[in-house]
């Protein structure tokens, strides 16, 4: 086996189902994966993703969420209401057409919260087989850069070995890691767009698939990234959930 051929270890971004179920969670070598808080740039985390699987069926599809770029956002009028009264509330008018309207101010502007898996080289190859059919309905891999906030997640008595050897952003004394992550593109079958928050919580609550309920997704999700917040100054709040979760509450 040459250089090149060596198993590498795996970084995989979780946003969506990947904060509260980790890869390959049923196995007991999952407990070898580490976790880590963290953010990746120039994305939103939305519901507009369908799902005939894991929380829905084919007759009665669910909703589980998707990112969406902010090239994607600047090229598509119709997604810009949403990130205005969400991402961009805390601006003024004029702030908020200024960056909306600019690829890089807006880039640099919007953060999803999440968290990053590192999975051992001798595990990549089957991490990455049961994330491709966990993530079968849409869902395609793309290289991201992802910063981590805090050191990992969970067992903490022991030195962190990987922590130490990740690259610094330069940023409060995070760290930088290129990762994959799975996205929902806005061109996939599967992805379904702006809707009201109403419509989305009444199909949340309504469907269920191999996976479970729906609305369990939802809340777990929400609770889950609570979990990850590293301080003021990266709490992890997410808005766009907190009125889903108010919608899914008053059915």
């Amino acid at each position: 086996m040459t250089q090149n051929d060596t198993p590498q270890p795996l970084w995989v971004v979780g946003y969506g189902s990947l904060i509260f179920k980790p890869p390959l969670h049923d196995v007991p070598f999952s407990s070898t994966f580490v976790k880590y808080p963290g953010y990746i740039n120039g994305f939103i985390r939305r519901f507009w993703q369908s799902s005939y699987d894991n929380r829905g069926t084919p007759e009665n599809k669910g909703r589980v969420v998707t990112i969406i770029s902010s090239d994607d956002i600047i090229e598509n009028e119709s997604f810009k209401a949403d990130i205005l009264k969400y991402e961009l509330n805390h601006l003024s008018s004029q702030d908020q057409q200024k960056v909306i309207g600019d690829k890089e101010l807006l880039s640099k502007t919007l953060k999803v919260y999440g968290c990053i898996y590192y999975i051992p080289a001798e595990y990549a190859a089957l991490a990455s087989e049961y994330l491709d059919l966990r993530e079968k309905d849409g869902y395609t891999t793309h290289e991201i850069e992802f910063h981590v906030t805090g050191k990992r997640l969970g067992n903490v008595d022991s030195e962190d070995e990987i922590w130490e050897s990740l690259e610094s952003n330069g940023q409060e004394g995070g760290k930088l890691v290129k990762s994959t992550v799975y996205i929902g593109t806005i061109d996939n079958e599967s992805f379904i767009g702006p809707e009201s928050l109403m419509d989305t919580a009444k199909v949340i609550k309504t469907s269920a698939g191999d996976s479970g309920p729906n609305d369990e997704y939802l809340l777990e999700l929400h609770k889950g990234l609570k979990t990850l917040s590293t301080g003021k100054s990266h709490s992890t709040k997410d808005l766009y959930l907190d009125d889903l979760v108010q919608c899914l509450e008053h059915l």
